[in-house]
């Protein structure tokens, strides 16, 4: 009888260590399935885009010098923007999923602000090599070697430099202080993240739809992530914060659905933060991208007005816009009258940068 009861829980044992294994394998497929989902090539049409091209903003009076450099192993492309003699250097890090292009009325108040301005495309992303955008921890490395770009430049390398990123971006510009990095005066960090893990699972939570289950796949997603962040998976927003003593701007809306539990301004709340040179703007009704867009009524009613045409047109033709109707409907959008920075948060910015 003793060796019935010890032969069925050894089958008990080994099909539950099966299950187990089985469980491990899956979830791994399945993490890797999606991080390379969701970090492929952001490629851009900027055609059939309301965002300002090179040439417009060419035409609008902002010259640009074309830059590359490397970033493990893939060339990243962007220009330097402005005036080359001033003193001043802001550097941009985009968002994931947008790109340079994105940015270009923030990098012209800059500029008119008397700022020479260094944008540049991320790892997979629209003119720049590789084949994704690899992952959260990819902006900070990127933005690392944009750093090293400009401080092996002849016309920047003396500048003093400003970091200025939203989002991915936003991480990159606290996350990259860890690094060591001279002639960085200060940083403004809109809608940023802290960490790669942190933002990833108030993600799994809330924008896949995981609930509690995303601290069942987190951990596996983890892992899957530590290979590609070449070293750098453990560098968070905060810890970057507090290894300087310079001046870090946190922008942060109380409406973001995209980060908020992980956000720099979050941490602050937490006690997270020591360094005294820290500072914050918060904004209740303020969303992940709403920071940074134009309040100006007339160009809200607009972009409501192109929002709606796009929308009509989209029932038109059931989801599939013929590629000829999206080129006329973008081509008829007034960019001028679309776009625009938001004063108030850059405003804000612009004071932050000045008094450092």
């Amino acid at each position: 009888m003793k060796n019935k009861v010890k032969f069925a829980l050894n089958i008990l044992g080994i099909v539950v260590a099966t299950l187990v294994l089985l469980f491990m394998v899956l979830a791994f497929i399945v993490s890797k399935v999606l991080l390379d989902d969701m970090f492929g090539r952001a490629e851009h049409d900027v055609s059939l885009s309301v965002d300002f091209s090179e040439e417009d903003m060419e035409a609008r009076g902002y010259n640009r010098k074309p830059v590359s450099f490397d970033s493990e192993g893939n060339t990243l492309y962007g220009n330097v923007w402005g005036d080359t003699n001033g003193d001043k250097l802001v550097v941009i890090a985009h968002g994931i999923g947008n790109y340079a292009n994105g940015y270009y009325n923030e990098m012209a108040y800059f500029v008119d602000e008397g700022y020479c301005v260094m944008t540049y495309n991320c790892t997979g992303t629209y003119t720049s090599e590789g084949k994704g955008t690899t992952g959260l921890s990819q902006s900070p490395i990127d933005l690392h070697n944009a750093l090293l770009f400009v401080e092996s430049d002849p016309d920047l390398k003396d500048k003093d430099v400003y970091l200025f990123g939203h989002s991915w971006g936003g991480h990159a510009v606290t996350a990259v202080l860890n690094y060591e990095h001279k002639n960085i005066k200060a940083v403004a960090s809109v809608a940023g993240y802290n960490s790669n893990g942190g933002i990833m699972l108030e993600w799994m939570k809330y924008k896949m739809g995981m609930g509690g289950g995303a601290y069942v796949i987190f951990p596996f997603a983890a892992i899957c992530s530590y290979p590609e962040a070449h070293g750098k998976y453990n560098y968070t927003g905060v810890g970057g914060i507090n290894k300087v003593d310079i001046p870090v701007l946190a922008v942060q809306g109380g409406n973001d659905d995209t980060v908020f539990e992980d956000s720099i301004y979050s941490h602050y709340l937490l006690g997270d933060i020591t360094n005294e040179k820290f500072e914050y703007v918060f904004y209740d009704n303020g969303t992940h991208s709403g920071v940074l867009m134009s309040e100006d009524p007339d160009k809200v009613d607009y972009r409501k007005e192109v929002s709606q045409k796009y929308d009509e047109l989209t029932e038109k033709y059931n989801g599939k816009i013929p590629e000829d109707a999206l080129k006329k409907f973008y081509s008829e959008i007034e960019k001028d009258k679309y776009n625009g920075v938001n004063e108030a948060t850059m405003s804000e910015v612009s004071k932050f940068f000045e008094k450092a």
